[in-house]
């Protein structure tokens, strides 16, 4: 079964259930019905048939009360409502019969009240299921009921008893029977367009209930508006590794409450970096972090979004670590490694937990990239194929370039381009926070802050990018 047909499957058994819940008072809706038929009964001129009318009246109070009590009780099956159809549908044939073999009723009389009435009242019953079947097979049934009543003449007298009939009468049945067939077929298209509405909200809320299991609520939110899926897909996107260097050993020597603490505010500052530039969290390993920029949504600055990302986020946790420092505690120090190409991302499934994640050689080499920043004493390795989608005139003099460096845990060489650990510093003029720009819509430009003198002369901050209408 594929996952959309699955998927189908699992809001028509929802649909199914939210049905069962509202039998109850469709079932109700009976009593409507025969609080119709009772009156009908009760100022009925016709003393013959009235025991019959008294009958059938309880016998239809009877099926209502079973219906009501089949609901209550929890013994309700949906393939009771065509049961339901098929009694209610021959009570409307019956009274018109009735009234045509009555030798003084007309045909307009056996086709009027009260077999009309019921006929639309039942017709509105049958309705309330949400179902076109139900619906459908109440009309037929009464509508063919109907003509084959008015044709019994023709069976026994033949076709003279039709020339018999004034042309008032058959211009009267005419017309009410084409308004039932009318109310009819609107009533069916009413359903379906209605069950057609309620599927699709049925699946917008599945889908962005099954959104909300991996991503935060605003980026659930913005993955359903866009239209993402959680099925398995090939698609080109940004990935970046960020770490803390030697958070094993400093692990060793803090109190498990303080590393509680440390990595808290440290996924805080990543989490909030990242969805600034349009990104999402993957996962958490450890002190490690995998982001994905333009997935599921294709995103046409992904390589740029995890540049930036990879420079600004940098800067943050620098900052952040100096402040660390000021308040007597371990200083910090942190890796980075970024790669642009293809990846094979959606739900993985499993017999117990199922994952939302990208897989592939791209994710493999943005995590040696960023094992890479040890090897090369770099804040951040980012790829050459990552380097050729970013736009013009972003190297700065700090970045440097390895031709055929060798990646650990790959045979292949590569190119890669890093920006060295004793890059130049900057300081901000505002506490180096990423949270104006966390909360920012997308497509809105960011929050640039003012940078003032820096540790060393002449300071620049160079690694970010011209804004280019961003």
């Amino acid at each position: 079964m594929t996952p959309s047909s699955r998927a189908r499957t699992e809001i028509d058994d929802l649909i199914s259930v939210v049905e069962q819940r509202n039998e109850l008072r469709t079932a109700l809706w009976r009593f409507v019905a025969l609080f119709v038929f009772a009156l009908s009964v009760a100022l009925e001129p016709d003393i013959v048939n009235h025991e019959i009318h008294l009958t059938l009246l309880s016998a239809y109070a009877a099926i209502t009360f079973v219906a009501v009590s089949l609901v209550i009780t929890r013994l309700f099956r949906p393939r009771l409502n065509w049961v339901y159809v098929a009694v209610d549908a021959s009570l409307v044939i019956y009274l018109t019969a009735e009234h045509l073999l009555d030798p003084t009723s007309s045909l307009v009389d056996a086709l009027a009240t009260p077999s009309l009435v019921m006929a639309f009242v039942l017709l509105s019953h049958a309705s309330m299921r949400m179902r076109a079947g139900p619906v459908a097979a109440f009309a037929i049934i009464v509508i063919l009921g109907s003509l084959a009543v008015a044709l019994l003449p023709v069976w026994e007298d033949g076709f003279e008893a039709v020339f018999r009939l004034s042309s008032e009468e058959v211009q009267a049945a005419v017309v009410r029977l084409a308004a039932f067939t009318v109310v009819a077929a609107i009533q069916i298209v009413l359903v379906l367009d209605i069950r057609r509405l309620v599927q699709e909200v049925v699946a917008s809320s599945s889908e962005r209930a099954n959104l909300a299991r991996f991503f935060a609520p605003q980026t659930a939110e913005r993955l359903a508006t866009g239209g993402a899926h959680l099925g398995l897909r090939r698609q080109e996107a940004a990935i970046l590794f960020v770490d803390i260097r030697g958070f094993t050993g400093l692990s060793e020597t803090m109190p498990l409450e303080e590393i509680a603490v440390l990595l808290t505010e440290y996924r805080r500052r990543v989490t909030q970096a990242v969805s600034g530039y349009d990104g999402i969290v993957d996962k958490f390993i450890g002190d490690g972090v995998m982001a994905v920029f333009g997935f599921p949504l294709p995103l046409a600055t992904a390589a740029r979004g995890a540049f930036e990302c990879a420079v600004e986020l940098s800067y943050f946790l620098e900052v952040w670590s100096e402040v660390r420092m000021r308040d007597g505690k371990n200083p910090l120090s942190f890796a980075i490694g970024v790669h642009y190409g293809h990846v094979i991302g959606g739900v993985i499934p499993g017999e117990l937990h199922s994952e939302y994640t990208v897989i592939g050689d791209s994710v493999n080499l943005a995590a040696r990239l960023q094992a890479m920043c040890k090897l090369t004493d770099a804040r951040i390795v980012i790829s050459d194929e990552l380097a050729r989608k970013l736009p013009r005139h972003w190297r700065t003099p700090e970045w440097q370039t390895l031709r055929g460096a060798t990646v650990p845990g790959r045979s292949e060489t590569v190119d890669v381009h890093l920006l060295p650990t004793q890059a130049s510093k900057i300081q901000s003029s505002q506490p180096q926070d990423p949270d104006r720009n966390a909360a920012r819509p997308p497509g809105e430009p960011r929050v640039v802050r003012p940078v003032t003198a820096a540790v060393k002369p002449e300071p620049v901050r160079p690694h970010r990018m011209p804004s280019e209408g961003r």
